[in-house]
């Protein structure tokens, strides 16, 4: 079952429940003829609750709760400019920190800093030659 199904299983077997709880809790059944205004209205604040619990549960898990976290006021110095993936879980990554760029090479239980790069884009690489 899906977690959106789960929820909405759970709300509406919490509806029915507070419904039920509700007419238990009525002191004496209403004279014939009178409507119960009440139980209507308690079912109607119930549904609205559980609709309004359901949005944010639906919100939450798919924004995350980073909204709820502080971040902090400060600018941010580390930035991650560019990102290519090489397959199998490993990374070329541009980091940027202070205005310096890196080039950093990512994957799993590894971070290898490769190089600095300046910020000019011109220059080319060269690979050193291994010795024979």
């Amino acid at each position: 079952m899906t977690p959106r199904r789960t929820s909405i299983l759970a709300a509406f077997l919490f509806l029915a429940q507070s419904a039920a709880w509700g007419q238990a809790a009525s002191p004496s059944p209403s004279p014939i003829g009178a409507h119960n205004t009440d139980g209507i209205l308690q079912l109607v604040v119930y549904f609205v609750l559980i609709v309004a619990l359901l949005v944010a549960g639906l919100y939450f898990t798919r924004s995350g709760f980073s909204g709820l976290l502080r971040r902090g006021k400060g600018e941010r110095k580390l930035v991650i400019s560019e990102a290519r993936t090489l397959g199998n879980r490993q990374f070329l990554v541009v980091a940027e920190y202070e205005n310096r760029k890196m080039l950093l090479g990512v994957c799993p239980g590894r971070i290898d800093y490769l190089s600095t790069l300046s910020g000019g884009g011109d220059e080319t690489f060269e690979l050193p030659e291994k010795p024979e």
